[in-house]
């Protein structure tokens, strides 16, 4: 069985199209396939009678021009209403080829038409559409016709929301239109995006990354609490030491006793080898200074420390502190982690093959491990091909090499997941960074030095990694006013 198709978020969509130019592809092309889709499905929905078009400035915009042009040299009655002029170059390109016989239109017709197409706004929006877009959606909403949108109904999730007969997603279906009452049928359409530019993690994924702030201060920036360590304290420090390397202001770590840990790294010691329960006034005040919490490295299975990961498991969900979870950690939290109820925390998973088969308690594979996953329980599985799953959508990341399987890489891994989580990332938006992240600086090694590299040579690599990252989006140094 191959995996379903992804739903994905609105905010998704840009990405989509950003890594499609990156892999060479025309969206000049894509948009022409796009109003074509279009079209076709207007011809079924309306076979006779006017089509009102209703356009708006951008992308989305460019694809009802093109849908109208095409309409009207089938021989359609084509009206057009630029709700908004054209403001991409795209977009203003497609409107200067509509033939003679459309009409042009500066507010809407008196009469309805047999069909209106929806390409005002598409997946580019957010929130509630201002003016003098909502004035145009209130009079095209009062035509009361059949509509069909364009990728998605124009005022999605507001009060504005044009009510759709049918929505033609392009390429990818919108996870909020499952979400959204008052909408009818929707269908996806192939345009011809590569399958890589959504089905794979791409580098556009980096316009995720949290930029920091001019003006920030010590806690802006996010706090990790670590739990782990004692057993294997250098799986405690790598990951520790990750963390830092996103950006994040301050990471602590709950531990037993061990070797020094880095002056980055604010430690907590019990004062035993292993871990045990903690008093929860000692633990309780360290999760609520921190903003995402990692747990499982280097935790050790020795007695006390399944029930240290509990409990720190339990309070983190309960006071709403996002969770990653790693390592033995993933042993010790197979019930909580399977029985969770469904609700809205932040947890990410990130088990290798032989912990992910133990956590689902059967053989694994893409459909498995997708199945398993949730939108408040998303996987990181960790293998020859990464994959990344939130139960709606998912990706896979190819890269990385076989010196990847050297001890401590995971705990770099998870240490960057949890720094970015802790900085604001969504868990799959971590997860699927975080995996760019290590993977391309790991290649980096292996093409230079093949095995002849460890975790901290991954380590001392991410920075310059990072650059490469962010600077070919013009995110570098990644900063905000």
């Amino acid at each position: 069985m191959a995996l379903p198709a992804p739903l994905v978020p609105l905010h998704e969509a840009t990405l989509i199209d950003e890594a499609a130019v990156l892999l060479g592809q025309d969206l000049g092309v894509l948009m022409e396939n796009a109003g074509a889709a279009i079209a076709r499905e207007a011809q079924q929905l309306a076979p006779d009678g006017t089509i009102l078009v209703a356009c708006g400035p951008s992308n989305n915009g460019g694809d009802g021009y093109v849908c109208a042009r095409l309409l009207a040299q089938s021989g359609r009655r084509v009206q057009v209403w630029p709700v908004v002029k054209p403001r991409s170059e795209l977009c203003e390109a497609q409107a200067q080829r509509l033939p003679s016989s459309v009409e042009l239109l500066t507010a809407v017709p008196g009469e309805p038409p047999a069909l209106l197409i929806d390409a005002v706004l598409g997946a580019g929006m957010r929130g509630r559409p201002r003016e003098p877009i909502a004035s145009g959606l209130v009079a095209l909403k009062a035509l009361a016709c059949k509509i069909l949108a364009a990728d998605v109904p124009s005022g999605l999730g507001s009060d504005l929301c044009l009510p759709a007969t049918l929505t033609v997603c392009l390429q990818v279906a919108k996870l909020e239109l499952l979400r959204q009452s008052g909408i009818g049928e929707f269908k996806t359409v192939d345009i011809g995006v590569l399958p890589a530019a959504y089905q794979d993690v791409q580098p556009t994924c980096f316009r995720r990354f949290p930029p920091l702030k001019r003006t920030g201060h010590k806690g802006t920036h996010g706090e990790l609490l670590v739990v782990g360590g004692g057993v294997f304290p250098g799986a405690l420090e790598l990951a520790c030491r990750a963390a830092v390397m996103t950006g994040c202001d301050l990471v602590r770590a709950w531990t037993g006793e061990g070797p020094k840990l880095p002056p980055t790294v604010v430690y907590h010691r019990q004062f035993n080898r292993t871990l045990s329960p903690a008093d929860p006034e000692e633990l309780t005040p360290l999760l609520v200074r921190a903003s995402a919490v990692l747990i499982g490295n280097g935790l050790g299975r020795e007695p006390g420390c399944h029930e240290a990961a509990q409990q720190a498991f339990s309070l983190a969900v309960e006071m709403g502190v996002p969770v990653i979870v790693d390592a033995d950690a993933i042993a010790a939290l197979t019930d909580q982690l399977r029985n969770l109820p469904d609700g809205d925390a932040h947890i990410l998973i990130t088990p290798h093959r032989t912990e992910a088969r133990n956590l689902l308690g059967m053989p694994i594979d893409e459909e498995t491990l997708h199945g398993f996953a949730r939108p408040d329980r998303v996987l990181l599985a960790k293998a020859v091909v990464d994959l990344i799953s939130d139960g709606w959508r998912w990706q896979r990341n190819p890269r990385g090499n076989p010196r990847m399987a050297v001890g401590g890489t995971g705990d770099v891994l998870a240490g960057l997941a949890a720094g970015l989580m802790a900085r604001g990332a969504s868990p799959f938006d971590a997860a699927r960074m975080a995996a760019l992240w290590i993977t391309s600086a790991a290649d980096q090694l292996w093409q230079e030095q093949g095995p002849c590299y460890d975790a901290e040579s991954v380590l001392e690599r991410l920075p310059a990694t990072l650059r490469s990252l962010l600077a070919p989006l013009g995110m570098w140094p990644p900063m905000v006013g």
